[in-house]
């Protein structure tokens, strides 16, 4: 089941795909105190499913953390070429914009999230619909979208009366049976750095960068989505035990490494002062302004089309993964990603567009 997966997401450019057991999470946040405090919740733990792979180890786990590397910029880059293409190609009968209006309205409905939303559903569709002999995903009932920007819903597999197109979950010619509905959404936002944490596989620096750090890829990954699995069981079939969480990933980063990263921690709060500063579910320490801070790192635009063009305020930010050196020599993102991902500054796309 995982092994599918993982291979149907690595195609699309998500390299990083983890099975994990949201009960583990849920756990370290009741442990940690953020769900007495308010500032995280508890998601979905349907029981467990054993999946044995190719090589005959057993997995035991009720949900996937998918994420992905460098790779995934040419996968973007390469739909969003075809997006303008077919939105020219459209235009031939349509209102007569300009080619430069056309691709501006591309470029302007942010773009890499609507990438990433509608390539890893189309994923999950495509993998549930595969009636290969073993495969599990047959048998769930549903499944459950974490998004890392605080979106969530639960897309149903049973048959079901046909949707509109605002309420169907994927992009399809509507013969498909899973949807969701509208009242079925909701914004739970899930600490993705902890849910990495807890699959063993990534060493959560709370000290210095506050990013999860893998010992191949370093900081030069993202997650985008925790998707939790739903199974109805049989009648005489027992309720299968949560399993015991992997050993936590040790530490592959220098002492040293973790001090300078937390000198430029405190500068970038420093600087960012005026969006504010927060004890956030990502780790940034300050004033309790979270949202502020949050919404500057991950919804603003700013000028970024290249270094020179980089406010001082932004810039202490993107030079943060680099204090890192695991995985920078092999997995460091090229210029224009790292400063689309924090700038969003269309004029980087617009490059990559004409290159």
């Amino acid at each position: 089941m995982i092994s599918a997966l993982r291979e149907k997401c690595g195609r699309e450019g998500f390299d990083l795909c983890d099975p994990i057991h949201t009960q583990w999470y849920n756990n370290l946040i009741v442990e940690e105190g953020h769900v007495a405090k308010g500032t995280l919740q508890k998601i979905s733990a349907p029981p467990t499913i054993s999946d044995r792979s190719v090589d005959g180890a057993e997995s035991n786990y009720n949900a996937v953390l998918i994420g992905n590397s460098k790779s995934i910029w040419p996968k973007f880059i390469a739909w969003l070429s075809s997006q303008y293409q077919q939105k020219l190609e459209n235009n031939v009968n349509g209102d007569n914009r300009s080619k430069e209006a056309i691709l501006n309205q591309v470029l302007n409905d942010n773009p890499f999230d609507t990438f990433v939303t509608d390539t890893l559903s189309e994923v999950f569709r495509s993998w549930c619909s595969e009636d290969s002999e073993g495969n599990i995903a047959t048998q769930l009932t549903s499944y459950e979208f974490y998004w890392s920007n605080g979106v969530h819903y639960k897309v149903n597999l049973n048959d079901c009366p046909t949707q509109t197109g605002e309420e169907s979950a994927h992009t399809n010619n509507g013969d498909y049976h899973c949807y969701v509905s509208n009242e079925e959404r909701s914004s739970i936002l899930v600490s993705m750095q902890r849910a990495a944490k807890v699959t063993g596989k990534y060493w959560h620096d709370e000290e210095g960068t506050k990013l999860c750090v893998h010992p191949q890829f370093g900081t030069w990954k993202a997650f985008r989505a925790v998707v939790v699995f739903h199974k109805i069981l049989k009648a005489d079939e027992p309720e299968p035990l949560i399993p015991k969480a992997p050993p936590l990933c040790p530490c592959p980063v220098a002492a040293e490494e973790i001090q300078k990263a937390k000198e430029v921690m405190d500068y970038a709060l420093k600087m960012s002062a005026h969006a504010g500063g927060g004890d956030n579910n990502t780790g940034y320490g300050g004033s309790g302004q979270q949202n502020d801070l949050c919404t500057y790192l991950h919804n603003s635009v700013t000028s970024g089309s290249d270094w020179s063009k980089v406010s001082p305020t932004m810039r202490p930010w993107l030079q943060l993964r680099d204090c890192i050196s695991v995985g920078r020599d092999d997995y460091k993102y090229c210029d224009n990603q790292l400063l689309y991902h924090y700038t969003k500054d269309t004029d980087i796309l617009k490059r990559e567009l004409t290159l």
